[in-house]
C-alpha cells in the first residue's frame, strides 16, 4: 500500500511515547519531537482561531485583529523555523 501525506494512520501520542522509549537515534528522536512540536503549534493557532471567532461574534474588533495576529505570527513563525520561506532556514 503506497501511503500519500493525506493518506495514512494517524501516529496518537502513546504511540510516539512507545517510539521514543524504543528509539535512541537522534534522527528517529528528532522527528517525533518535530510532530509533538507540530502538534502543540496546531494547538495552540486552533485556541486562537477560536478566540478571534468569539471576539468576531462579540463584534470586538480590536481583540479579533489581535487573535488573528496572533495566529498569523504563528504559521509564519513556524515556515521560517521550517525554512519554508525561499527554501533556506534563517541565519542565527
Amino acid at each position: 500500500m503506497r501511503l500519500t501525506p493525506t493518506d495514512f494512520p494517524t501516529v496518537s501520542d502513546n504511540e510516539l511515547r512507545d517510539l521514543w522509549r524504543r528509539h535512541q537515534d537522534a534522527d528517529v528522536r528528532r522527528l517525533i519531537l518535530e510532530v509533538h512540536r507540530a502538534r502543540a503549534v496546531i494547538r495552540q493557532a486552533h485556541a486562537d482561531a477560536l478566540d478571534a471567532q468569539l471576539a468576531m461574534w462579540n463584534k470586538r474588533d480590536g481583540d479579533l485583529k489581535a487573535q488573528l495576529q496572533a495566529v498569523i505570527d504563528a504559521m509564519l513563525a513556524e515556515k521560517i523555523r521550517l525554512g519554508a520561506m525561499g527554501g533556506s532556514l534563517p541565519k542565527g
